[in-house]
């Protein structure tokens, strides 16, 4: 009795170091998965939410971006550019940007997807070629290249074809009524090409044996595209929908600071060029902040609200 005992005190401390060394292995594998995670979350804490927090704090004070000294005016800087004719028109612009972007980033996309998969798979592999070029070129490259069609000379492109019908040139980005247009038209340019591909891949992946059943039923034309093809393509179509919202005020920052920095008379100004021209440009930090978190709030409501009203009507099972 008196050996058992001794072999149990003798083995008690070598359990209890095994129990502490298997919990030890489950806390660092439960850990694990955080680890790998690590160097993503702390760079999205760095330069996404911390400069969220930064200027949200900037937002509520007045000053510049040459004197560290700022005025605390609360709610002011929110009051000022809500209540300035010029954001309104800003704003406006926005939606107009946004409403072209859904045509030609969205709609014409789509539509060349529906087209081009009529053809064989030879002819679909280069109109899938060629609509992607744009997307892999620089985009300053891009509007440079523009810029030579809309010259305001007879040497413009555009003038020129408006030359073989008579017509006078016109000053494209110089007009009020055609350079918001015509900015709009070079982003969607360079974007059309990469929604192009995701149309296609989507419509690519409705089965054909959906497609088959429904042709021997007697589903033909737009029979066939109502019922069967856009509800199955629902979900790609609404992500396309989502990303051009998301982007599109983005997209055409670059058209707008190299070919008319918001002109003319504020034309083609909109709220993303917005922020960089009262923060970096006039230097009023505090309204480049507000604008920020109004931007913020409008494309948050507007994507919470679109996706909610479109997702009840998207089938995901297929």
């Amino acid at each position: 009795m008196e050996a058992q005992h001794e072999i149990q005190i003798a083995a008690a401390p070598v359990s209890l170091r095994a129990e502490t060394h298997a919990a030890g292995r489950g806390r660092l594998r439960r850990l694990t998965p955080y680890l790998y995670l690590a160097p993503a979350l702390i760079a999205i804490g760095v330069f996404v939410y911390l400069p969220l927090v930064r200027t949200v704090q900037l937002s509520f004070y007045q000053g510049n971006l040459l004197n560290p000294m700022r005025l605390y005016v609360g709610l002011g800087n929110y009051q000022e550019v809500l209540a300035s004719p010029i954001f309104h028109n800003t704003l406006l612009n926005s939606v107009i940007y946004l409403a072209f972007s859904l045509v030609g980033s969205v709609l014409v996309p789509v539509s060349l997807a529906f087209l081009t998969l009529q053809l064989t798979d030879r002819e679909v592999d280069f109109y899938q070629s060629v609509l992607f070029v744009p997307t892999v070129v620089a985009f300053n490259v891009v509007v440079l290249i523009w810029a030579f069609f809309f010259l305001p000379t007879g040497g413009g492109l555009f003038n020129s074809l408006l030359g073989l019908f008579g017509q006078p040139p016109n000053a494209w980005l110089k007009d009020p009524l055609w350079a918001l247009p015509s900015i709009a038209l070079i982003a969607n340019w360079k974007l059309m090409g990469f929604h192009f591909l995701l149309a296609v891949a989507g419509l690519k992946a409705i089965p054909k044996e959906y497609l088959e059943a429904a042709y021997v039923d007697g589903a033909h034309g737009w029979s066939l595209l109502r019922h069967i093809v856009l509800p199955l393509f629902a979900p790609t179509g609404l992500f396309l929908v989502i990303i051009t919202l998301i982007t599109s005020l983005d997209a055409v920052f670059t058209p707008i600071r190299v070919l008319t920095e918001g002109g003319p008379n504020n034309a083609t100004n909109n709220i993303m060029y917005a922020v960089y021209s009262e923060g970096f440009r006039f230097f009023r930090v505090g309204h480049a902040a507000a604008i920020s978190m109004i931007l913020i709030g409008l494309f948050g409501g507007l994507i919470y609200w679109q996706y909610r009203l479109l997702d009840r009507r998207v089938n995901y099972d297929r």
